[in-house]
């Protein structure tokens, strides 16, 4: 079983922006909290040892825990022989959390499809779905394309990494 965290203030201090962050951009500032315990530490954390980091609820981090898994940066794991439930940042979780963006951005694309479908005499109302149509689609391009820098950016970090022998361990902090 995995200790509570130790964190020191200044880690605490960040750990409390990154949640006020995450809060201006509709996750619960508890979600953003999560977050930033989770890029802190490289272990897997339960509910209860991440309640207790963090002086919430522990139906709060289960709550949280499950949206910050929802939009990708989040992965649900087990530990052999221990049937709690156990959290850490994902793997790629940037990478995975711009592709459940591009995804949810095609889920309303599809509606907006739908409206112009059921709306075939109405000028007005088709002008604006169509205009959220081309916004949706604008959207997704640029997400494709930040997506695409975003793992080319990656593989020349991790050659620079494999050139130089610093692994993820030595700058883990």
């Amino acid at each position: 079983m995995p200790d509570v965290p130790d964190l020191n203030p200044a880690q605490r201090q960040f750990i409390e922006r990154v949640g006020l962050y995450f809060e201006q951009y509709h996750l619960s500032r508890i979600g953003g909290r999560l977050l930033g315990l989770l890029l802190l530490t490289a272990e897997p954390l339960g509910l209860e040892e991440m309640a207790t980091a963090l002086g919430v609820s522990r139906a709060s981090v289960s709550t949280n825990s499950r949206h910050l898994v929802d939009y990708g940066l989040a992965e649900h794991v087990s530990l052999p022989g221990d049937r709690r439930d156990y959290y850490r940042l994902g793997d790629n979780a940037w990478e995975r959390a711009l592709n459940t963006e591009i995804e949810g951005t095609r889920a309303l694309r599809r509606l907006a499809g739908e409206g112009l479908a059921a709306t075939p005499d109405d000028a007005a109302a088709r002008a604006q779905l169509e205009d959220l149509c081309g916004w949706c689609d604008f959207w997704i391009e640029g997400l494709f394309g930040m997506l695409a820098r975003w793992q080319e950016r990656q593989r020349a970090m991790s050659d620079e990494r494999a050139m130089t022998g610093v692994t993820s361990d030595d700058w883990a902090g």
